[in-house]
């Protein structure tokens, strides 16, 4: 796995500490330091534990935050398998590791299904243009332009187009 230990650097600049700064505050070299921010060198535990709690982290974010710093870009797809029974259905679908993004549109009258329920998944459903129910349990929560709804994916349901509809529906892993 790489990590971009450039974020101690952007850190740093946010807590408003100097290189010198920080190398007091956590007792690492500060050209120990300015490598590492370069990319430059394997950091032992230890170090990464001193710098973590000098900049006020718990180790694992600060694993975290290098591990995720850059941007990940993909294509997205026309598959949007997910949903079911959506006559008309357009969209485009990105599927990131923890989060399924679809931006989608569908006429007044389709209903979509879940094919299964997402157990380990919670659901958002942001409507931009147009009228969706959200058929869940034994209620219907009627969602317009501008608001968005969440919930647990534990629980049965399916949406209806009570217009033609614009909207961004997301799944987010429970757990990362």
């Amino acid at each position: 796995m790489t990590y971009d230990f450039a974020i101690i650097r952007h850190l740093r600049k946010r807590l408003g500490l100097t290189i010198f700064g920080l190398s007091e505050k956590c007792g690492v070299s500060y050209v120990a330091l300015s490598k590492l921010e370069r990319n430059l060198g394997n950091p032992e535990l230890k170090t990464l534990d001193k710098i973590a709690r000098a900049l006020s982290l718990e180790t694992h974010n600060l694993l975290a935050l290098a591990e995720h710093e850059r941007p990940q870009i993909i294509e997205t797809s026309e598959n949007i398998n997910d949903l079911q029974g959506l006559a008309g259905l357009v969209g485009r679908l990105a599927d990131f590791d923890n989060i399924k993004i679809m931006h989608g549109r569908a006429p007044r009258g389709a209903k979509a299904v879940a094919l299964h329920q997402h157990r380990d998944e919670y659901e958002i459903c942001l409507v931009i243009s147009g009228r969706l129910q959200l058929h869940i349990r034994d209620s219907v929560y009627d969602i317009g332009p501008g608001q968005a709804v969440r919930f647990d994916c534990i629980f049965d349901h399916f949406y209806e187009a009570v217009e033609d509809v614009a909207f961004i529906h997301v799944l987010v892993a429970k757990r990362g």
